[in-house]
């Protein structure tokens, strides 16, 4: 925690005004600063403040929230007025919101210097002003529960649906190339299957239900290069050779077609 008042201290005397409530009667101030590593997605972000801890958004019942801004610098800070809080203890949490529902998740790890339940601050009647650092990042594997994409995948050759047809799964599409198809091609002539991820087969109506665990990353460019998290590969196997779909997870319902 020291660590974090530390790098606030750094930036606090050169910071640009926050973009923070109506502070013009405030008698009590709370400025938190952000600063992201590793943080693939700042937008949708807002910083609360409540009386508990956050665990789960759906047993969350904050106070207040301040948007954060996806260009803001690590000088910036949000302002939030507390002066109806005196005598009580505020926790801090920046929360993002899922792509394709309204839940909120934490960004906020717990790290060897920071923890959920450490971010907080006593506001006393004494002590009008108050600062606070919040380090972000991407959450780890298990520390919220995603959202699930509903995909019918059906397989069509011409007009007619392709029953009993192994489905399979080759991952995101930023790899996804010619190359990448003649290799799996390639597989199946020496071993007569791909080792690929085997999902199902097909119906008699020709359908695959897959589930697809949405990644809160969503669509990131940096360097001019785009990586869709949600865009993935799925195909089948037809005379040895590779027909698939692209498959943009953008909503819960998806349906899409393998058609040759």
């Amino acid at each position: 925690m020291l660590f974090l008042l530390g790098m606030v201290t750094l930036f606090a005397s050169c910071s640009k005004d926050g973009d923070g409530e109506d502070l013009k009667n405030a008698s009590h101030k709370l400025a938190v600063y952000n600063f992201g590593i590793n943080l693939f997605r700042f937008t949708d972000s807002k910083v609360f403040i409540s009386e508990t801890p956050f665990s789960t958004w759906s047993k969350f019942s904050p106070l207040k929230s301040l948007n954060l801004k996806a260009d803001r610098t690590q000088k910036d800070s949000l302002v939030f007025n507390v002066s109806e809080y005196v005598g009580k203890t505020l926790y801090v949490v920046t929360l993002r919101k899922k792509l394709l529902s309204d839940d909120y998740y934490s960004i906020t790890p717990t790290l060897d210097k920071q923890s959920i339940s450490s971010l907080k601050v006593q506001i006393t009647e004494g002590k009008p002003n108050y600062q606070i650092g919040i380090i972000n990042s991407e959450p780890a594997n298990g520390t919220y529960t995603p959202d699930v994409a509903k995909l019918v995948l059906r397989v069509r050759k011409g007009t007619s649906a392709v029953a009993d047809r192994s489905v399979y799964y080759y991952g995101t599409s930023q790899l996804w190339s010619e190359a990448i198809i003649k290799n799996i091609e390639q597989q199946v002539a020496l071993n007569g299957k791909p080792v690929q991820k085997y999902m199902n087969k097909t119906d008699g109506a020709g359908i695959s239900l897959i589930d697809i665990p949405i990644n809160e990353r969503g669509t990131v460019t940096v360097g001019g290069k785009t990586t869709k998290y949600n865009e993935h590969v799925f195909f089948v196997l037809e005379a040895g050779k590779v027909k698939f779909a692209l498959v943009d997870a953008n909503a819960l319902k998806l349906d899409k077609t393998i058609a040759f």
